[in-house]
């Protein structure tokens, strides 16, 4: 052997060594069981503000500014259903109607009371995937 072979040798016999010694290491290497988070922050219903939703309401959305909400979600009721449902919440109670209209499949309906407004936009998703409706609260 020459001394170039011999030096590349003793060079490699540790080194194959630490990377096997490195591998057993890694292989018998068990991590902390962590503990199950009981408190999971953020939402844990749709119910974030004194808008009243539908009992199969699923909260796909949620915006908020200083000055107003907007709550999105699905339900599996149909436009119909959720303008009567609506309808029947905000009239008589000091609510009265400021906008209402239907264009295409979409039905827009605007309540006022004092300085607070409810827009309610009702989208049916099409063969019978529920409907996606979004409520604006302006405070003004």
């Amino acid at each position: 052997m020459t001394t170039n072979s011999k030096r590349t040798t003793l060079i490699l016999i540790p080194l194959l060594i630490l990377f096997s010694l490195s591998y057993i290491n890694f292989q018998k290497y068990q991590p902390k069981i962590l503990r199950k988070i009981e408190e999971v922050k953020g939402i844990s219903s749709i119910n974030t503000d004194d808008v009243p939703y539908p009992s199969d309401a699923v909260k796909i959305g949620f915006y908020q500014t200083p000055k107003s909400k907007q709550t999105t979600f699905r339900t599996y009721k149909t436009q119909e259903e959720i303008q009567e449902f609506y309808r029947n919440i905000y009239s008589g109670k000091a609510w009265k109607i400021v906008n209402e209209k239907i264009l295409e499949n979409t039905s827009t309906v605007t309540y006022q009371k004092e300085k607070e407004v409810i827009t309610i936009v009702i989208t049916p998703e099409g063969n019978d995937k529920g409907t996606i409706v979004s409520i604006e609260t302006i405070v003004k």
